[in-house]
C-alpha cells in the first residue's frame, strides 16, 4: 500500500508514466498549473511558492526514495515530483507573463538536462534527497537565468 502511494505521489498522479519524456511532462504540469494560477487568479505570492516547493520537497524525498527502492532503480524516470518542485522554484520572484512562463520552462529543462556543476554531484545523495536536490538546484539556476534575461532584456528592449 505504501509503495503504491509512493509511486502515485512520486510520479505526480502517474504523469511520470506517460511515454516519451516524463521529466518534461512533469515540468510542463508544474508550469501549466502556475500559468492557470496566474491567468485565472493572482500570481502566486513568493512565500506561498516557497511553501509549496517545501511541501512538495518534503513529500517528494520519502516518496521518491520508496519508489526507487520498489523498482530497484536509483532515479527512476517515472519519478517526476522532483521536476515539479524544481520547475516551480524557477519562477521565484518572476513576474507573471506567458513569455516568462515559457522562458522559465525552457531554462529549467535546459539546466535539468545539462546538469552543470555541481548539479550532477547532488544526484548520488541517499534516500531520495539526491533525486530532489539536483532538480531544486536546476530550479535555482533557471530562476537566476530568467532574472538575468529579464534584467538584460529590460535594459536593451525596454521590457
Amino acid at each position: 500500500m505504501i509503495s503504491r502511494f509512493a509511486i502515485m505521489l512520486s510520479s505526480v498522479f502517474y504523469i511520470g508514466f506517460i511515454p516519451g519524456a516524463p521529466g518534461t511532462y512533469g515540468s510542463l504540469a508544474a508550469a501549466a498549473a502556475l500559468f492557470f494560477i496566474g491567468q485565472y487568479g493572482n500570481w502566486i505570492h513568493p512565500a506561498a511558492l516557497l511553501a509549496a516547493v517545501g511541501i512538495i520537497t518534503l513529500l517528494g524525498i520519502p516518496a521518491s526514495a520508496a519508489a526507487s527502492k520498489k523498482v530497484d532503480d536509483e532515479d527512476p524516470s517515472f519519478v517526476v515530483i522532483d521536476e515539479v518542485a524544481g520547475q516551480m522554484l524557477a519562477f521565484f520572484l518572476v513576474p507573471f507573463s506567458i513569455a516568462n512562463i515559457v522562458l522559465g520552462f525552457i531554462a529549467f529543462r535546459a539546466f535539468d538536462i545539462l546538469k552543470p556543476w555541481p548539479i550532477r554531484k547532488l544526484e548520488p545523495l541517499p534516500h531520495g534527497i539526491g533525486i530532489m536536490a539536483d532538480d531544486l538546484l536546476a530550479g535555482v539556476y533557471a530562476c537566476a537565468a530568467v532574472h538575468i534575461v529579464l534584467v538584460i532584456g529590460g535594459q536593451f528592449f525596454n521590457f
